[in-house]
């Protein structure tokens, strides 16, 4: 700010001196949100932020949302969730005439807008597309208010980001967000009536109740997403492998094998979608599997699973390597190779820090409460020395 305001001239500085002192017109009031549960290790901090009428609102946010970059989207969820109304700028007939003449596919231009913040997704990560997805479920929401577009274009669309949302909320860990905006994007599709949107749904949901260790729910989801889903869609083979990984928590793991084996089956036989599952292939369900083996205890054939299945994966995406090269080195240490585990380490911290994803830096921060700092085997001074580095920075001390 000192620099910003060193190189504004004296009206910018005027106009800034004016803002500061005005009044808000309407008052302070305190937005209502979720307190965070007794089982997360955050604390929050409590931020200013204005409605789109301009009054000023006081927002709890999870500490960890700023640490990890994205404290215009958790701003956002938590105001969306607060009982203080928020009136649009443009709705209703204002809106609606701003597009009165115009001849513009909406439903299209959000479909392109959501490919793009998707391949963004898979190379930045989500913290620097969050506040863009949960933006647009905004201007959506206003189209629809405002009944401008085709109705169920819109709502498709809406489906569709509240999806996307919910899995970027996911890769950040927090899971309160996520399970709202995959309820939504059920809710939606069940409005559609469309198999292929309620399959995408209980797909996200399935996954992220397997990121959560609940076994059974995760179960039960991936079921519910195999009936929506055609058999030999990308949908099928997700539900099947989230539903492996379910199977292994409740210690099924005859039944996970042979799960993993018919995602494979699918994956082989089906149709390629534009729209979703480019991600997914034989090296993709062989990392979800080296994950499984992990989590059961079985950390050298872990270990060897991700080193085959990290050679193979598709280019493009670096954030999902990061989350194997993590998981892969907290196996590695598990099986007693401190080495291993330090180089992996290293490079899933560098691609952590440039994602900003919470998946990967939960996993790096376990780890490095694994390594005997004292450790002189080569790498893991350079490894502790990295995280010592980013912890400083992004995790200060609280004064």
């Amino acid at each position: 700010m000192d620099q910003k305001l060193a190189a504004a001239d004296s009206d910018v500085v005027r106009r800034l001196q004016a803002l500061l002192e005005s009044e808000p017109t309407s008052g302070i009031a305190v937005a209502e949100v979720d307190t965070p549960s007794e089982t997360d290790a955050d604390d929050c901090v409590v931020v200013s932020a204005r409605t789109l009428t301009g009054e000023l609102v006081l927002v709890s946010v999870p500490r960890r949302s700023f640490v990890t970059g994205i404290g215009a989207g958790a701003i956002w969820a938590a105001m969306s969730k607060s009982k203080v109304p928020v009136r649009r700028s443009l709705t209703g007939k204002v809106f609606a005439g701003l597009f009165s003449n115009a001849q513009i596919d909406h439903a299209k231009h959000f479909d392109s807008l959501r490919m793009s913040l998707i391949e963004s997704d898979n190379i930045y990560g989500s913290a620097q597309t969050l506040p863009h997805v949960v933006s647009a479920l905004d201007l959506l929401d206003q189209l629809k208010r405002s009944k401008v577009g085709d109705p169920e274009g819109i709502l498709r669309m809406r489906a569709l980001f509240a999806e996307t949302a919910a899995w970027q909320f996911q890769d950040q860990r927090d899971f309160v967000n996520a399970q709202f905006w995959a309820a939504r994007a059920l809710q939606w599709s069940h409005q559609l009536a469309d198999d292929y949107y309620i399959g995408l749904s209980l797909v996200r949901m399935s996954q992220l109740a397997c990121d959560q260790g609940d076994g059974a729910e995760a179960d039960e989801l991936a079921v519910a997403a195999q009936r929506s889903a055609p058999d030999d869609s990308l949908f099928a083979a997700a539900s099947l492998t989230f539903r492996a990984h379910a199977l292994a928590l409740d210690d099924d793991l005859v039944a996970s094998a042979r799960t993993y084996d018919q995602a494979r089956l699918i994956v082989e036989r089906a149709d390629h979608d534009p729209r979703w599952g480019m991600f997914l292939d034989d090296s993709y369900i062989d990392a979800h599997q080296a994950h499984t083996f992990a989590e059961c205890g079985e950390f050298v054939r872990a270990t060897n699973q991700f080193a085959d299945a990290m050679s193979r994966m598709q280019l493009g995406f670096p954030r999902d390597k990061g989350v194997y090269l993590a998981r892969a080195a907290v196996a590695h240490m598990n099986a007693g190779e401190i080495e291993p585990a330090a180089a992996l380490g290293l490079e899933a911290l560098q691609i952590g820090v440039g994602t900003r994803s919470a998946r990967i830096l939960h996993k790096v921060r376990h780890l490095s409460g694994m390594i005997d700092g004292a450790s002189t085997q080569p790498g893991v001074a350079e490894f502790q020395d990295a995280f010592s580095t980013w912890k400083a920075q992004e995790c200060p001390d609280p004064v």
